[in-house]
This record gives structure tokens, sequence and C-alpha cells, in this order.
């Protein structure tokens, strides 16, 4: 299958998670409906209210969410903006909820009250999704920006925050440019197949339609959303929307998600060796803290929780890896299911990456080439049985010739090992002792053999990194060194396991 191909593949199985024209229409009567029962209110602390989106629904990056095993509701986001008054952020908040509170259907809906938001919870109706509409109540900052002081309980004490959703659109919209020509053949699609909806191209929301940028954005937090499975601490959508759109040049959907692993990568992979990282204002590091800048307001950092919350960077930079690592089983496969995305209903006669990474080791000695490595890591993620991974482990450590290849067959044995539950014996421990003995001054042979022996460091992952480049982080090895150096410094090993027996 063409590179093409894959790429068509894949905009179609996005395609298949976006919202839906008649979903879109039932969300958009929906949310203006809300807010014209806002925008109706009387306020003690304001006298006008300006009802708009913000988030995924205005930059059209919203993609059917994932967790626990399955589909979940939409998320609409909405702020609720009051201007010519004062208070508190408490007060405002209230005023706000009590607002909702007097609609006897939205009092019903209601959910308790969130740090920023009040939460409508709209139930799925005759096989169709449903929706959760956070409405952000808030005041304009000064009477010049698009500036917004946002309401924020931590604790039970409120605060004021800072947020900008107004100019973060325009400036999405800027990197996210459409020439006419695809945007008209992109409505009339639209229309064709959906003329119950509209009476004409012209009545199709523009909203709608959807460039790279904006597929590439839908399919990774799509992928994000699979990986954690409902899980706390993924990565959020403003992190990755901002990253990818900066790192935007119009390439189709496949190679705007590979731009953004690949930067990423590359970004991490210097700084934990220590190097120095220009500013570029958009990935940054400093003082042993990342900063993503909000581009509307250059005061916000989007990475700020991963200071207080280690955790956190951790699981971007291990969901990073786990994105590029299925991007390329796809891209070689062809298969959809190796893009990890839980997309049903798209079929194909393509093997996929796993077996076909068996079937081109039915015979000889592999090494330690990176489809060897591609083998242990679907070990790994439970899509072949560990069984046939160490036959092939076995095979590789009896037919390799070469002394220093044979040790390398012997590094991988071992870790198959461990990476399969089974652990080692006192007389592979030994045997990994006899190797770094014989490559004592190899960093990557030393960084090795420690992590099986469980006394890996972070100058040890440095040294192997320095020695043999950034693609040292993409070992399965690393996945075992995680905890090792987690114990003893601040320096990242992007591992982690996700939930792939959901897929």
């Amino acid at each position: 299958m063409e590179a093409s191909s894959r790429a068509s593949m894949l905009d179609n199985m996005v395609a298949s998670l976006d919202i839906s024209p008649t979903d879109y229409e039932t969300a958009r009567s929906r949310y203006r409906a809300v807010g014209e029962w806002l925008g109706n209110g009387d306020y003690g602390l304001g006298t006008s209210v300006d009802v708009y989106l913000q988030g995924s629904f205005r930059l059209g990056t919203v993609v059917r969410p994932y967790a626990d095993g399955q589909d979940a509701d939409y998320d609409i986001d909405q702020v609720c903006e009051i201007a010519g008054g004062g208070g508190e952020p408490r007060g405002l908040k209230h005023e706000v909820g009590d607002r909702l509170k007097e609609h006897s259907d939205y009092n019903r809906m209601l959910d308790d009250e969130g740090r920023r938001c009040w939460t409508l919870e709209y139930a799925p109706e005759d096989g169709r999704p449903g929706f959760h509409l956070d409405v952000l109540p808030s005041r304009p900052a000064d009477a010049i920006s698009t500036q917004i002081r946002i309401t924020h309980k931590e604790d039970g004490v409120y605060s004021w925050r800072s947020s900008n959703p107004k100019g973060y659109y325009r400036w999405f919209s800027e990197r996210n440019t459409v020439s006419p020509a695809v945007l008209d053949e992109q409505m009339r699609s639209i229309f064709s197949a959906n003329r119950e909806l509209y009476a004409s191209v012209d009545d199709v929301p523009k909203q709608l339609a959807r460039t790279s940028l904006q597929r590439a954005i839908q399919a990774m937090k799509r992928h994000r959303d699979v990986c954690f499975n409902g899980r706390e601490g993924a990565p959020i959508s403003i992190i990755v929307t901002t990253i990818c759109a900066h790192k935007y040049s119009g390439r189709d959907v496949l190679g705007t998600i590979r731009d953004f692993t690949e930067y990423v990568a590359g970004r991490f992979g210097a700084a934990q060796v220590g190097q120095t990282l220009p500013v570029d204002g958009v990935l940054d590091y400093h003082d042993e803290a990342w900063l993503i800048k909000n581009p509307a307001d250059d005061r916000e950092n989007f990475a700020d929780k991963w200071i207080e919350d280690p955790e956190l960077a951790k699981n971007f930079f291990a969901w990073v890896y786990q994105l590029r690592r299925d991007l390329d089983a796809f891209e070689d496969s062809g298969d959809p299911p190796d893009l990890g995305l839980a997309v049903r209903g798209i079929q194909t006669r393509e093997t996929p990456y796993g077996e076909r990474l068996l079937e081109s080791m039915s015979i000889g000695p592999v090494g330690s080439s990176q489809r060897f490595l591609d083998l242990i890591h679907q070990g790994i993620e439970g899509r072949i049985p560990w069984s046939a991974v160490r036959e092939v482990a076995v095979r590789n450590v009896d037919l390799e010739d070469d002394a220093k290849g044979k040790d390398t067959a012997w590094v991988n044995y071992y870790q198959v090992k461990i990476h399969s539950g089974a652990g080692l014996t006192a007389d592979d421990r030994q045997g990994v002792q006899s190797i770094l003995r014989r490559h004592a001054s190899e960093p990557d042979f030393i960084f090795c053999c420690n992590v099986l022996l469980g006394t890996a460091t972070a100058d040890m992952l440095r040294a192997c990194v320095k020695e043999r480049g950034e693609d040292a982080l993409r070992w399965p090895i690393t996945r075992l060194a995680s905890n090792q150096i987690a114990r003893h410094s601040s320096t990242m090993v992007p591992a982690r396991k996700f939930a792939y027996e959901s897929r």
C-alpha cells in the first residue's frame, strides 16, 4: 500500500470518529439555547453578557472521546463572559450557576460545581451520543484586549485565572489555512451526503470542513484517549493542539503527525542528555522545567502542572513515543488496528505489523535490528504472544557468530525474559555481569546491562544517548529503566504501558 493510500485511509478513519452533521446540529441547537438562556439573565455583578464557544468545537478538532474501552460522550465548552460589573470570583461563579438552575431542565441536568465550570449532562438519545456542555464563567480582563479572567476553585478557595480563548482561536485560524477550492469541495461533499439536513451548499456550516491539521489533531487526541482509556494523567488537548499547530506545514495528516512526533522526540532527547535547547517558543526547557507558552497569552504556560506533578510530563513524552511506534507500524502494514485508534467498521486485508515482523524473522539471526526491537515492543503491548518473541530471541542467540553480536543477542534475550514476567535466574545475572565486564567502556552495554541488573542511573542513560543518539530512547529496554532512574534523578524515560488490551 502506497503512502498516499495510507494517508487517505487515516483520513477516512478519523472522519468516522468526527462528529456527524446530524450530531453537530443537535449540539449547535443545545449550546445556542443555553447561550440564549444565559444571555437573557439578570446578573448583579454585570450588565452585558457574551456567550461563545471555545475548545475543540470552535477549533474544529472535536473527536469522539474514548474511555473504559468504549466511545464516550462529546464535550462542548462555552464561555459566559459578563462585563460591566465588579465582584469576586465566587459571586460570579454562582450567579452563572444560579441562572442555569432557574431553568427546570438545566437544573435537572446540572452536575456538581466543577473547579472552573458548570456542566450540563445531555444523555444519549435514540442511539445518538450524549454531550457534556461546560459553561465557564468569566469577565473581561480589560476594556481593550480579548483577555478574560476565569473563575477557579481549589480546595474551597475561589480565585481568578487568566485566559484568552478568542485570541487562541484567532492564532489557530492563522495557522490552519485552507484554499477556497478545497473548502468548496468539502462543503459540497458534506451537502451531498446530508441533503435531509441542508437545503443548499450555503447552509452547510464551515465548521464541519477539516484541514489535515485538524484531522491530525483529532487522530492524536483519539490515540491518546485509547492509550489512557479514561485513566488520569493523560496529556491535555491544548498542549497537543498548540505544538501541532506550531509545526504544521501543510502536509497531509500522516506527515503532520510525523512532524509532531519527530519534533517532540528530538527536543525531549536533547534535553535528556543535557543539551541547551535553543528557545523556539514552542516546547522549551529551562532549569529542568518545560515551557509551552499560550500563543495568545505568553504569561500562561500550558505545562505549568508538569512542574507540580512530573508524572504528567512523563506521561506526555511516553505517549508521544508510543504514537511514534504506532505510526511506524501503520505505515509499514497499512492495517488500521496498528495505529491504535479503536475504529470499528473499517476492514482491510493487510497483515498486522506484529505478524509481518514474525514472518520476516522466521529464519536466520536478526541481530539487534530495529525490527526485532519493534517485535519486543509488540510483545510488551500484548499484540503478539511472548512465546513467539522468545523463540526469535533464542534463535538469535544460537545463530549469531560475531562475539559482540552474540552479547547483544543475550542482552535482548534477557530483556525479553524480564518484559514477559519470567525474570532472571542467578545464572542469567552472572551472564549479564560477564557481558558488562567485556564491554566496560561501551556506554550502550553499560546502560543496558545495568538496566537488566536493576542498577541503571540517569548518567548511564545520558551517556548511552550521547553515544547512540535519541533513538536509544526508543529501545524497549528503556521501558524497564523508568522506575530505576526515577528513584535517583529527575531525568525522565519515555516509558509507560498503555491500554492496548482495549483495542
